[in-house]
């Protein structure tokens, strides 16, 4: 400091170009230093799919909680690095940025671009924006989730005012812990991101973002442009479209297309005629008389009463058509719900109710700062159906009474202005997009210069890693972001079959798609219960051959009628197994067949599965059978005591077997 002091006090030549020199060390060691804001770790997330999970370097960044105080407080962004496969990598990374806001990246990010082509020549770097799941701090709020159970018996407005309260509490609780809520915003989002550039020690990279991702990466392109050799936005998001006042537009829209093609396909149309009069019907029945229904907490595994009428029934479909080829479901769905099954709702509705992946507090601190600037009659209403036209202000009242609460700093107006930028940039939109449909993409690309455009014909909410097509124009966009992506294969893309009509569902099928704990627990039990069983297949001829070395016939013990039983319990056991390895190989075979007939089936297979589904209740009866032979073998102490013990803990193998055969639906599935 006191050199520093003398450079002014002897203002010469010589201390000014000294002043200068130091200054230049200053900034230069200050960019080196961003190296040693990585800190590597053990990564903090657990894929779904444990020995599909790739090998990621993981740590996280520091950065400043508001970038213009960089002597301020500092927050740690969470960042996960799939490194390139090839010996001569590209030098500019794929950055991957989740949607929401408030999303986890890793929840899917890890395994989705573990199998694309994208990490064989370039690294790919996940991260977590600010406020979200394990950034430091996390702006997730405990107090929603913690209700979450609770509201869903409850009615609308019930369920609105018991939300509100949870987000004071999280609101307060916040504060009260110091974080500047106002600091977590776009803004800071997309400094953030040059931050963590910086941090890795990349020059230039490409920026790939999905649904609100989409917003962060237009905004990067507008404020931190100067690193950004190439931008992909997925399910498109422009700062000047307010999404808010088009929820009810872009559902109605969403519906329409559904059905739309539905009428337009012979088969749908002749299996489900009259799609939308019996779907309005159904809705509107369900609001007249509500219906509670039983769904299961996939991560407790605790089961809650949830109140179904109309409005849910729409909520609840409306985010599934978030999801890959969902709209395939929908008109099964009508027909299900019309005959009483409720299965595919109680498969589907845990997905979003018991979501824990989204940081609420981050949601709103972006919503509110940025796109809660509207008034009611901005609602687009107009040439829409009367039921959404009608709740289309409720739903605007929701966000401005959250953002009553959650009190944080506007945006400057600035924000909401179109981007206008050259920076190469691959729109990719889908056709059945439920809040981001095309028509927003069209807008984003006004102003980009240098944007290419794609329409998946069969996609959702997010499409670049969806299916071969969409993948090939990535990567030959990543390839040579300035020459027009080849997107003829639009042509190879067949429509998703809508789910038959005969087609089975029943609750394992849901445990299936959401890959739950329980799923691997149902599944480990029936494993290890029918590799008892199946043990019977190596003992029972060993014995015997064992038996007749030995010179004796290994069934004969006291009486005859012994003898009878203990060959019936023999058969009656390989008579299980080979029963539970016909329907082993049969549902396995069309679930995996429905997977790959679209995401939507794998809540439930093909009718011609039906022969198959006739084996649980066979096997049922066959356990108890098994059962009183080992009850009647020790009522009358016959046998030799090891067999009786064996056949015993067979007996339980084959009990425990129905019992999570039942535990998944799967005893019931004709009836």
């Amino acid at each position: 400091m006191i050199t520093k002091w003398r450079l002014f006090i002897f203002p010469s030549l010589l201390g000014v170009i000294s002043l200068l020199f130091i200054v230049l060390i200053t900034v230069s060691a200050q960019e080196n230093r961003n190296d040693l804001l990585f800190e590597a770790s053990e990564c903090w997330f657990e894929s779904p799919i444990p020995f599909l999970a790739p090998e990621l370097d993981c740590g996280y960044v520091t950065v400043p909680e508001r970038h213009d105080q960089p002597g301020g407080a500092t927050i740690r962004l969470p960042v996960a690095i799939l490194r390139a496969t090839t010996e001569s990598p590209y030098p500019d990374p794929l950055f991957l940025a989740q949607g929401g806001p408030g999303g986890d990246a890793f929840e899917v990010f890890p395994l989705l671009v573990s199998q694309s082509a994208q990490q064989l020549n370039r690294d790919l770097v996940i991260f977590n924006q600010r406020g979200t799941r394990y950034a430091e701090p996390s702006l997730m709020c405990q107090e929603s989730f913690e209700i979450s159970a609770e509201i869903l018996s409850l009615s609308d407005a019930e369920s609105d005012a018991r939300s509100l309260q949870a987000l004071s509490e999280c609101f307060e609780r916040l504060v009260n812990e110091g974080i500047d809520l106002s600091a977590y915003n776009s803004l800071e989002n997309a400094a953030d991101v040059e931050a963590i550039r910086r941090a890795l020690g990349y020059e230039d990279f490409n920026f790939y973002g999905v649904s609100y991702g989409t917003l962060l990466g237009l905004h990067l392109m507008r404020t931190q442009p100067e690193h950004l050799r190439s931008v992909i936005l997925d399910g498109v998001l422009p700062p000047n479209v307010n999404f808010i006042p088009n929820v009810a537009a872009n559902t109605d829209r969403v519906f329409t297309k559904i059905i739309e093609t539905c009428a337009n396909d012979p088969y749908c149309d002749s299996e489900y005629p009259n799609l939308e009069l019996r779907f309005f019907d159904l809705v509107r029945s369900l609001n007249e008389s509500p219906l509670t229904i039983p769904i299961r907490d996939p991560e407790t595994g605790k089961r809650a009463k949830a109140r179904l009428d109309g409005n849910a029934l729409v909520d609840v479909l409306f985010n599934a058509f978030y999801l890959p080829d969902s709209y395939a479901i929908f008109p099964k769905l009508v027909a299900n719900l019309e005959a009483g099954d409720y299965t595919f709702i109680e498969g589907i509705w845990p997905l979003f109710a018991f979501d824990r992946s989204i940081s609420e507090g981050m949601y709103h601190s972006v919503i509110c700062a940025e796109d809660a600037d509207f008034d009611l009659s901005d609602a687009n209403v107009s040439e829409i159906r009367p039921y959404f036209a009608e709740g289309a202000q409720g739903e605007m009242q929701s966000y401005l009474d959250a953002c009553a609460i959650w009190q944080v700093e506007q945006l400057p107006s600035s924000v909401d202005n179109s981007v206008t930028s050259d920076i190469p940039s691959m729109l990719f939109s889908g056709y059945y997009d439920p809040i981001t449909p095309p028509e927003f993409a069209d807008v984003a690309a006004q102003n980009l210069s240098r944007a290419y455009r794609f329409v998946d014909p069969t996609g959702s909410h997010g499409v670049a890693f969806d299916n071969e097509c969409t993948t090939d124009i990535l990567s030959q966009f990543l390839e040579n972001p300035d020459r027009t992506p080849d997107t003829s294969c639009r042509d190879d893309i067949l429509p998703v079959a809508f789910v038959d009509s005969d087609a089975l569902s029943f609750p394992f099928m849901a445990e299936v798609n959401q890959l739950t704990d329980s799923m691997w627990q149902q599944l480990g039990l029936a494993a290890l219960f029918l590799t008892g069983v199946l043990s019977a297949f190596l003992v029972f001829p060993l014995a015997w051959l064992i038996s007749v070395i030995r010179k004796k016939d290994g069934l004969d013990t006291v009486t005859m009628s012994s003898r009878r039983l203990k060959w019936i319990g023999a058969l009656l056991i390989l008579l299980f197994g080979l029963l539970a390895l016909m329907f082993v190989a049969g549902s396995t075979f069309y679930t995996v067949q429905s997977f790959f007939n679209g995401l939507a089936n794998i809540f439930a297979i093909s009718g011609a599965a039906v022969p198959f589904f006739y084996i649980p209740p066979i096997l049922l009866l066959v356990a108890i059978a098994i059962s009183y032979i080992a009850l009647v073998a020790w009522r009358r102490n016959i046998w030799s005591s090891v067999y009786r013990i064996y056949y015993s803990i067979l007996a339980i193998c084959a009990v425990g077997y129905v019992i999570v055969l039942a535990a998944g639906g799967m005893m019931t599935v004709l009836l």
